[in-house]
């Protein structure tokens, strides 16, 4: 088992409660989401890697990768959010209050 924490619901009902057809069509709808997105980011970073090289040189660069030369000062203070924390906070939670009870 995975440290990740689980989705146990979805739009707010649990998926036990979400009749079977209705899973599986979210499972799907969920890994083709995924599979785009790893495909497009894997797209783009070779596309990177390609410009790196001697393609760059010529002119024929496609891809273009911003990076801010001076840091924002409204962004100073920026913590980045760590969901897997979170959600590990909230389990710790939800198991404390449960077994209090």
């Amino acid at each position: 088992m995975s440290g990740r924490p689980q989705m146990t619901t979805m739009n707010g009902k649990r998926l036990s409660s979400i009749p079977p057809r209705h899973q599986n069509e979210s499972t799907s709808q969920h890994l083709d989401l995924i599979r785009y997105i790893c495909d497009s980011w894997n797209s783009v970073s070779r596309e990177l890697d390609t410009c790196n090289t001697s393609n760059y040189r010529n002119g024929a660069a496609t891809v273009t990768y911003y990076q801010e030369r001076e840091p924002n000062p409204q962004l100073k203070d920026f913590q980045p959010f760590n969901l897997e924390i979170w959600w590990g906070q909230r389990v710790m939670q939800s198991i404390t209050r449960n077994a209090s009870s």
